[in-house]
Parts: structure tokens; sequence; C-alpha cells
């Protein structure tokens, strides 16, 4: 498996940064249930959720690393094996992902979706009116 793959712990197959997400259960100062998933194959019972697109920037990466620090984790072994999957993401020398980031969020876009086209993309088809020619 290549360096840079990340795999969805539901389904086993290779997801994209921007197809993925890391969820958890939080009771208290505990947590556990951590996933590296697809969007679509998140757990229906975890209560904590983000985004892998973010986790991939490195002060995202070390927020989130920082706050398991005094947490009770019920199995250190599934959020160990994130942690390590995503750590070739952030620490290339070349990442793109956190200018990317930077970028869109200037514009309140997601990274890799034109400014303007997503809101376009959501947007019902405006019905037109029809009009008869030549009278």
């Amino acid at each position: 498996m290549p360096e840079y793959d990340l795999v969805c712990d539901a389904c086993g197959k290779s997801c994209e940064p921007l197809d993925a997400l890391v969820s958890w259960t939080a009771s208290g100062d505990a947590e556990s249930a951590f996933a590296l998933t697809h969007l679509a194959h998140a757990p229906s019972g975890s209560g904590q959720r983000v985004e892998v697109r973010k986790l991939v920037w490195p002060n995202e990466y070390l927020a989130f690393v920082n706050a398991r620090f005094g947490k009770r984790i019920a199995d250190p072994d599934a959020l160990r094996g994130i942690v390590s999957a995503l750590a070739p993401f952030v620490m290339r020398h070349d990442n793109p992902a956190e200018m990317d980031g930077m970028r869109a969020a200037s514009f309140g876009a997601i990274p890799g979706v034109k400014p303007g086209t997503e809101a376009e993309a959501r947007r019902p088809p405006e019905k037109k009116e029809e009009v008869e020619a030549g009278k």
C-alpha cells in the first residue's frame, strides 16, 4: 500500500483526505471507538467528528492530538493508528493541503472547489418563463 493511502475502517478501501472523517465517542474525560472512515461510512453512534481534510493541516493535527492528552482512551491502538496514518500527510515537506485550506478558507470555500461553484451546484434549477416569439 502506498505511503499516503488512508484506509477506511468500515469498508477497507482507500479514501482521500477530502472524503474521510475521524469519529469517536466521548463521555466526560473518556473517549473511545475511534474510527477513520469515508464520510458515508461514519458510525452512527459517534458523537464527535472531524473531517480529515482539516486534520492534514499541521495546526489542526496538533490541536487534535493535544486534545487527546489527559483523556482516558479505551482503545489507544485505534487512535494510535489514526495518528500514524495522518502523520505522512502533515509532515510532508511539500504539504499542499495547508495552503489550499488557507486559500479556500479566505473565500469561505472547500479546498479544490472553485469559489462560488459549490453554491451554484446546490441551487435548484431556475424555471425559465416561456416567451412566444413572433406575436
